[in-house]
């Protein structure tokens, strides 16, 4: 069994990475790309080439994956920082979750599929892949960028609905009643546990363990919460993947949050490649010939009214068009929840086992399609008042302006009257329309994006951006770096170690595992990521510490650095060594200060590379 296991492990990984590889090298495709084909390669029963034996162990590694990915995403959206988004994802979620499941429930009866099993199928299509949608954000290095705290709250209220709706058709297709009140205390009381270990409890064991054990005892604990939070979740019939996102947002708050990110990394990654192999080998080719038709339908229905939808919404809650345009090009597809709802449906004996093949064949294509689509979204939303006619273009803008204001003058306002549909829609009418009154005459501007005054803190805003260890830009002091003449952006504060450095001196220094705390734009701070994680170029012949050796010289009658100092000769700069020690008349006399002078007769111990030290001992011989 262990053999089976090791066989398992070990084709998942070297095909997976291999394919990653080539995707990414050669044809400069994503990596969940070469990981799905790779998966499909191996679901192959083709000889000679490598094969899992049992599909459950490698399932059981792909849930770990989806579960860590979660929580590494959790790490960056705290408490706090999802209550500042406010209520716009929870419509948008909410709203275009329930309108794909009922477009997903109607569709069906064309293909034959009525009753639960057309519930289930528009259930299965109505909540998007957070597993995908985290690995091209990471693979842009855009998991910082501000619509990307939108687009993860949105998923987080569409993973919610879709819980429900696990509990309602689980219950409802076996012919028991739901009984809400044994689902709503459960609730409360996980939002209340999440609030007390968030705020009270686990940072302070998160500290302590770092103090005590350092990366060791963090990385173990912190994997350790995940998976505990991860199986409580699901003991209460909610999603593990769910549990899991909520300890990384109760970590978020952590001192130790960047060392956490930085030590569970390479676990992630290894088994994110296993979740989407995994993916890969579940999909029958031979399905796509019984069921094309089906299939067909559900990846247009997937990617034109998801996609739709989710902009159409996010519009509507006043997102504006980049944002809006970016996060509904990353929801055209299906994913891991997708799975779980189809499981339970063939569980209940409610979906056929050929419908289930079609719904992971609809997966594979439109996680295949996504990044495509992702990509096409994120150079649209650069300049969309190129496509868009102006007079609608900013119309639009000044209707998100006036959702932002509307917002903004009532954070502070009880429950009642910030929430009045009245005001809101008398609010935004008045408001929009003084806008578009007030910028009448800058409408036939070329530069239409010139004339917003959208200012802080929808369209510049502080976020994190850590340093990397090899990094270009450690070494050298604010200052010589230049950041806001080459960025425009604003270094706020760093932090390093266990202290926080506020406005720092232009004369300080940036060193390696530093994480500034920068203020800009979105597009100035990914420009700035990208110089953060940009690599030291490497020389063509680098020196290593095997080449360097520590050897004595004789300073005879006739050595030029007789009577000399070490100053003067500039033996560390001219020569790239260093004199440790002197013996003078069998006088050991260590670490020489710069004026000391050398005599006749000198035994001089010189750390350097080989060629150095050759050189010094050179110039005797050439006097």
């Amino acid at each position: 069994m262990h053999n089976v296991f090791i066989q398992d492990l070990a084709a998942i990984l070297l095909t997976g990475g291999a394919f990653g590889w080539m995707f990414k090298k050669f044809f400069k495709l994503p990596l969940i790309l070469g990981y799905i084909f790779g998966g499909v390669l191996l679901s192959l029963p083709i000889s000679y080439t490598p094969y899992v034996v049992s599909k459950e162990s490698a399932n059981t590694l792909a849930e770990i994956g989806v579960l860590l990915l979660m929580f590494s995403m959790g790490l960056h959206f705290g408490l706090r920082k999802i209550q500042s988004l406010g209520v716009s994802p929870a419509i948008v979620g909410a709203s275009q979750a329930l309108l794909m499941w009922l477009i997903g429930t109607n569709v069906a009866p064309f293909f034959n599929i009525t009753g639960f099993e057309a519930l289930f199928l528009g259930a299965v299509i109505a909540t998007a892949s957070t597993a995908v949608i985290v690995k091209i954000l990471e693979d842009h290095q855009l998991k910082s960028a501000r619509f990307a705290e939108k687009l993860m709250a949105v998923l987080l209220i569409e993973d919610s609905i879709a819980i429900f709706m696990i509990i309602w058709l689980s219950t409802a297709s076996s012919g028991e009643s739901i009984q809400l009140m044994e689902i709503i205390p459960i609730f409360i009381f996980s939002i209340l546990l999440w609030w007390f270990l968030g705020t009270l409890l686990l940072p302070r064991i998160i500290h302590s363990a770092f103090k005590t054990g350092k990366e060791e005892l963090l990385v173990i604990l912190s994997i350790g919460l995940a998976l505990g939070l991860a199986y409580l979740s699901a003991s209460w019939n909610f999603s593990a993947a769910l549990g899991a996102f909520i300890m990384g947002s109760i970590l978020s708050d952590c001192r130790e949050l960047k060392k956490i990110e930085l030590v569970i990394e390479p676990v992630k990654n290894l088994f994110t490649l296993v979740f989407f192999v995994s993916v890969g080998f579940l999909f029958s080719p031979e399905i796509i010939l019984e069921k094309w038709s089906l299939i067909l339908a559900l990846v247009a229905t997937i990617i034109i009214c998801k996609i739709g939808l989710n902009l159409i919404f996010n519009l509507f809650v006043g997102q504006g068009i980049k944002d809006s345009i970016r996060i509904s090009g990353s929801m055209g597809q299906i994913g891991e929840l997708s799975f779980v709802i189809a499981q339970v449906g063939v569980s209940l004996g409610v979906i056929e086992n050929k419908t289930f093949s079609a719904i992971v064949a609809t997966a594979v294509f439109t996680m295949l399609l996504t990044p495509f689509i992702f990509k096409f979204s994120i150079k649209l939303a650069e300049n969309p008042e190129t496509l868009i006619p102006k007079p609608i273009y900013k119309f639009i803008e000044s209707y998100s302006q006036a959702v932002i204001n509307f917002s903004l003058e009532n954070k502070m306002a009880p429950f009642y009257k910030r929430f009045s549909i009245f005001k809101w829609i008398r609010y935004l009418t008045e408001n929009t329309k003084s806008r578009l009154k007030k910028n009448f005459m800058l409408m036939t501007s070329k530069n239409v994006t010139a004339t917003l005054d959208r200012l802080a803190p929808w369209d510049e805003y502080l976020v994190h951006v850590h340093v990397g260890a090899d990094a270009d830009i450690t070494g050298r002091n604010l200052i010589d770096l230049k950041l806001r003449e080459k960025f425009s952006v604003n270094i706020v504060a760093i932090e390093r170690n266990n202290r926080t450095i506020i406005s720092p001196k232009a004369t300080e220094v940036v060193i390696p595992g530093d994480t500034l705390l920068v203020y800009g734009n979105e597009e100035s701070i990914t420009k700035l990521e990208l110089f953060c994680s940009k690599e030291k170029q490497e020389d063509e012949n680098p020196l290593t510490i095997d080449q360097c050796l520590l050897a004595g010289v004789n300073l005879h009658e006739t050595h030029p650095f007789i009577g000399k100092s070490i100053l003067e000769l500039g033996i560390r700069v001219n020569y790239n060594c260093i004199v440790l020690a002197v013996n003078r008349n069998n006088v050991r006399i260590k670490n020489p200060v710069s004026n000391f002078i050398f005599d006749q007769n000198d035994e001089l111990f010189i750390f350097g590379t080989r060629n150095s030290l050759e050189k010094i001992k050179e110039l005797h011989a050439s006097v």
